[in-house]
């Protein structure tokens, strides 16, 4: 900026004070600018009182990279200030908490797996969640959803307190009697969705369970996406009552799963979910799902003989990807780096 001051005032003959001026400039500035320059000393200086003694930058990188980084914060870093706050700065310790964790998580968004479903009916999946309004008396209310996982079509969701193994299996044997059931029913493990009285239903369905890993949201984000439609929806229609009787609420749920199911989405090629599922719906036999189910156990005893330190949840998603890998139900792909474009 000085240069460039200097430039304007050889060509043009114009004051110090009038060049500020016209480039938005604060006068002040500049002559302390200038006086610090005479001097040899730094134009700009860190804000804030000056660190007794350079930081160990090594020591410091090593730190940052054993704090919990999530997606848009980072746990401990006020401990790790406590102990580098005498060499570096609050500001610039957060700057490279917040550079670190970019480098992270852009890492592990290129490293994912992504699972496209090609026909539907072959997998579904179900999570409850909790749904943010209170009803009428004050009670937390409770969302039990499914959703085929190739066409995005929602089936009608189960709505009030917390349900119970022998409410979700009763759910689940009349939607298999309307719709035909699926191959596969992904879900948590909570313990309403894995009692006794749902496996008796898969089982007698000839449905195969595909849990999630622990604490691995991700695994079953499909659900989690439709979830989060399903509260936008019912926080517009339901705007207007904020305490909405529980009996009530079902009927709202319904209405915004049909429009859902209605809705043209990009990544059905601008069909709507209620299109794809009943025009490309697959059905399987039982003869068809005894194989499944015999050539999926086989491998993961194969897996788990081969690896002891493999659990038996894990070897049964690694041997279910792959026969749906084989059968050409599902692609896999693995985010990479995007070029860029120079059109």
């Amino acid at each position: 900026m000085l240069a460039l001051v200097d430039q304007i005032r050889e060509r043009t003959g114009m004051t110090h004070q009038a060049i500020c001026s016209a480039i938005s400039l604060p006068y002040p500035s500049f002559v302390r600018w200038r006086l610090r320059r005479k001097e040899g000393r730094p134009l700009v200086r860190q804000p804030g009182p000056p660190k007794v003694r350079p930081p160990d930058f090594g020591r410091l990188q090593l730190d940052i990279a054993h704090l919990s980084h999530g997606q848009a914060r980072t746990q401990g870093t006020g401990a790790l200030y406590a102990r580098h706050g005498s060499a570096v700065s609050r500001r610039e310790l957060q700057r490279m908490v917040t550079m670190a964790r970019h480098d992270l998580n852009t890492s592990h968004r290129q490293n994912l797996r992504r699972i496209r479903w090609n026909v539907p009916n072959v997998a579904w999946s179900m999570d409850p969640c909790e749904y943010g309004q209170r009803d009428a008396t004050g009670g937390k209310v409770y969302l039990n959803q499914m959703q085929d996982l190739a066409s995005r079509y929602k089936f009608s969701p189960m709505t009030g307190e917390i349900h119970c193994g022998e409410e979700i299996s009763g759910y689940l044997a009349a939607t298999f009697d309307r719709f035909g059931a699926p191959l596969f029913l992904k879900r948590d493990n909570g313990g309403n969705l894995n009692h006794g009285a749902v496996n008796d239903v898969l089982a007698e369905h000839f449905v195969l369970p595909l849990n999630s890993p622990v604490y691995y949201a991700p695994y079953n984000g499909a659900i989690e996406e439709a979830q989060a439609e399903l509260k936008r929806g019912l926080a517009a229609r339901l705007a207007y009552k904020p305490h909405c009787p529980r009996e009530h609420l079902e009927a709202y749920a319904s209405t915004v799963e049909h429009d859902l199911n209605h809705k043209p989405r990009p990544c059905l090629k601008s069909k709507n979910a209620c299109q794809v599922y009943f025009t490309n719906k697959r059905t399987f036999s039982k003869w068809e799902r005894r194989d499944a189910y015999a050539w999926i156990t086989n491998l993961q005893n194969d897996i788990l003989c081969s690896d002891g330190e493999v659990q038996p949840q894990a070897a049964w998603r690694i041997a279910v990807e792959a026969w749906l890998n084989m059968k050409g139900l599902i692609t896999v792909t693995v985010n990479g780096k995007v070029s860029p474009s120079f059109l």
